[in-house]
């Protein structure tokens, strides 16, 4: 009996020094976060100043940000709203707040009292904009209002949609954002892969590596790559759909670019050039370069106030695939109204040419172009008057890159306009060489326009067709 209590004693020995340091390991693995709500907009000079600061803390691990942009997602602005009525906040941006004691708006008063804010901050607690706080622990995610950003150590987590999380989801959502290593973060997500995308900030923006969709939320972060299911990967691949591709763009620039209204305003423009400088060459190539470059510096404009609009529009619900085959439904529309025209041709039709009584006044203009920097000044001014007959497939362009942001849509919608004024740099090219005058220009047009209208149409039903049905 001795023998044995002493084997015991032994044993007991040999096992005590290792049970203080698993609960050491324990307790290190509960990392109390402090968080932040931030109100800030992508182009405030001022909220420029703030985000990098507040992103470097939260990559020293001093705190996790809950961020509302509302320049660019004005539904944000919902948010802030309710969040200054319930702790008596301004409108003004940038703007913090820990707790109901700890806020702060403005930019040189965030920053010099950053580092104490974030030292009275409570621990693992956030405040919600009905005035409520809850432990991140306990938090329901479909509590926050409108499309909150989260941004912890290598990781971002962006609402996309208004969608409501399982209990499961909310959990896996949730430890990815307050997990200490990113290897946890990740350990239990299911999930929908994802291309990583950049993330734009107010001053500057963050690319990660990899990235995943959990039903509207879209998680980033560096580091370890999460394997796909099978599930993952199948359906992966069809929510690329919902969005725009290179093939897509092509197609929608070609449509455009065979519609009659531009080359027939090209060519009134180089024969005015012709009438007023007889035989000099250069100048119908200048001026035809010039009138290209002020379609594009239009178009591009264009392009931002179309991505603003549906930006807007997709802010107030989730509605992106509703968005989505609408503007499947909007490319049928266009492509059997280009199609009537090629079977029962009438000038002016709607939604295909410029109408009508617009003629007059835009063929007064072009009548006083005499130079290049007429040219360029009567492309800016003109193109306003292309929009009814113009505008359809990009305004489709448009709403399938709303999601990108205007940035990040340049290189497509530069891509667009490209083969949209290219048959304009061709038809340019060849009066300068002398290959064509401008009159045959426009008699081929008026000889042709049936056809141009046959091949748009055909490619805008085609387009439509396949996004309603979600081939592309």
């Amino acid at each position: 009996m001795k023998r044995f209590l002493t084997i015991l004693l032994f044993l007991a020995l040999c096992i005590l020094p290792f049970l203080p340091t698993s609960n050491v390991q324990a307790q290190e693995e509960q990392v109390e976060n402090k968080y932040v709500v931030y109100f800030g907009g992508i182009g405030c000079p001022h909220c420029a100043k703030v985000s990098p600061v507040l992103l470097k803390k939260v990559n020293s691990g001093d705190m996790i940000v809950l961020e509302y942009e509302i320049y660019k997602n004005l539904g944000n602005s919902q948010a802030l709203s309710e969040y200054s009525d319930s702790y008596g906040l301004s409108l003004g941006i940038p703007q913090v707040l820990f707790d109901k004691e700890t806020y702060e708006s403005g930019d040189t008063p965030i920053l010099d009292k950053l580092d104490q804010m974030i030292m009275d901050a409570p621990a693992d607690t956030i405040f919600l904009a009905d005035g409520s706080s809850v432990s991140f622990e306990q938090l329901d995610l479909n509590d926050l209002r409108r499309y909150p950003t989260f941004y912890a150590k290598d990781r971002v987590v962006i609402r996309k949609s208004l969608t409501n999380l399982s209990e499961e989801q909310n959990t896996q959502i949730k430890q990815f954002i307050s997990s200490s290593t990113v290897e946890q973060a990740i350990e239990n997500l299911e999930g929908k892969s994802k291309k990583a995308t950049r993330v734009e900030y107010s001053g500057g923006s963050l690319q990660y590596e990899n990235a995943l969709e959990i039903n509207g939320w879209l998680l980033q972060w560096n580091g370890e790559e999460k394997e796909e299911s099978k599930e993952s990967a199948g359906t992966s691949s069809t929510e690329e759909k919902y969005g725009v591709s290179i093939g897509k763009t092509v197609m929608l620039g070609l449509a455009d670019s065979v519609n009659p209204c531009a080359i027939s305003v090209l060519a009134l423009m180089l024969i005015a050039i012709i009438t007023y400088n007889p035989g000099n060459r250069k100048q119908i190539l200048l001026a035809g370069l010039a009138f290209v470059l002020a379609v594009i510096i239009m178009y591009l404009l264009y392009g931002y106030l179309i991505i603003t609009a549906f930006q807007f529009i997709q802010s107030i619900a989730s509605i992106k695939l509703y968005i989505y085959k609408a503007l499947g439904v909007g490319a049928i529309i266009l492509g059997i109204l280009e199609l009537r025209d090629y079977f029962k041709y009438k000038p002016g039709g709607i939604g295909t040419e410029m109408p009508l009584f617009l003629r007059p006044k835009v063929n007064k203009i072009i009548s006083k172009v005499t130079s290049p920097t007429g040219a360029f000044t009567m492309g800016l001014f003109v193109t306003l008057f292309l929009l009814p007959c113009t505008i359809g497939p990009y305004v489709i362009l448009g709403g399938l890159l709303a999601d990108q942001g205007f940035i990040n849509a340049i290189p497509m919608l530069l891509l667009y306009n490209l083969i949209f004024v290219s048959p304009m740099i061709v038809v340019t090219i060849l009066v300068f060489l002398g290959s064509k005058k401008a009159e045959d220009v426009k008699d081929w047009k008026e000889k042709n326009v049936r056809k141009m209208h046959l091949i748009a149409g055909a490619l805008m039903l085609l387009i439509g067709i396949l996004m309603v049905l979600g081939v592309i």
